[in-house]
């Protein structure tokens, strides 16, 4: 009897001695991980280009190459494009990687609408100075807001911030601290962190990343005019994600959906985007 006591005891203190073992285990494999996100993240979120080697100058455009300061010290590079006669300009705010060289297609729709557009390079992309990171990126678009309003050739009660991608969650954010008009949202997705949770199936994904870049809660909470545009073909950003944060979204909003996938223009393969932009902003009020 005293023998089996003992067996038993010795078998149940190694399964906890061998639960621990695989606990330590899996909590050294999740500590791994992270180093190894912490590491990588950069890299593998922003995909900045510094060599800036072509201008709004090249399709024959005026515009103004400006320099302005963030409230941590970093100096950023922006693009203003005029249009005649308007009082309506577009603040945007690009995705993850290239640099402004990459957005003049962009610059060119806008200008042919007849709006003014800035738009602006990040903190380590382009011919700005600092390194990207998710705090910096909210700082750099409050930075070319601030620049914005001090113009004297604006109107600074029409600016349109207008996201795309990863720019989603950085123009809501702007609107969380200014007056804008409207906010317009590209392939935005509710957050970075719910993303790599999708991608990663049943890997703890999502706790290994360090930056949010939350646009779910901050839609809820912004009660400007919104126009939510989203590829149905969209690799990257996928339509059902797409339409949850329109859903999530406070009124008044609307929802633009588009033939095409992430990284089309769709202004090139909507013929009927430009339509759909100067009605949102006539039925607003803003036009």
């Amino acid at each position: 009897m005293f023998r089996k006591l003992a067996q038993t005891g010795i078998i149940n203190a190694c399964s906890k001695n061998n639960l621990i073992i695989i606990v330590l285990t899996i909590i050294a494999i999740i500590a791994m991980l992270k180093v190894v996100v912490l590491l990588t993240e950069e890299r593998g979120l922003y995909q900045p280009d510094k060599e800036v080697d072509i201008s709004p100058q090249s399709i024959g455009l005026v515009y103004d190459d400006v320099y302005f300061e963030t409230e941590d010290g970093e100096t950023l590079n922006g693009w203003f494009v005029p249009a005649k006669d308007t009082k309506i300009t577009i603040l945007f705010c690009a995705g993850r990687g290239g640099n402004l060289s990459d957005r003049l297609q962009r610059i060119k729709f806008f200008n042919e609408m007849g709006l003014n557009i800035f738009t602006f390079d990040y903190r380590g992309f382009g011919n700005s100075s600092g390194k990207p990171g998710e705090q910096g990126l909210y700082r750099d678009v409050r930075a070319a807001y601030n620049y914005l309003v001090k113009r004297k050739d604006i109107n600074k009660d029409k600016i349109v911030v207008y996201g795309k991608s990863l720019g989603g969650p950085v123009a809501a954010d702007l609107c969380l601290h200014f007056k804008l008009s409207a906010l317009i949202l590209e392939a935005a997705f509710p957050s970075l962190k719910e993303y790599v949770g999708d991608i990663g199936g049943i890997l703890p994904t999502e706790w290994l990343v360090s930056e949010k870049f939350d646009s779910l809660s901050r839609v809820k909470n912004i009660h400007i005019p919104k126009l939510f545009v989203q590829g149905m073909d969209d690799e990257i950003i996928s339509f059902s994600e797409g339409r949850r944060i329109f859903n999530k979204a406070a009124p008044p909003k609307e929802f633009v959906p588009f033939d095409g996938h992430h990284d089309d223009n769709m202004f090139t393969v909507s013929d009927a985007y430009k339509e759909k932009i100067m009605k949102f902003l006539l039925n607003n009020n803003i036009l």
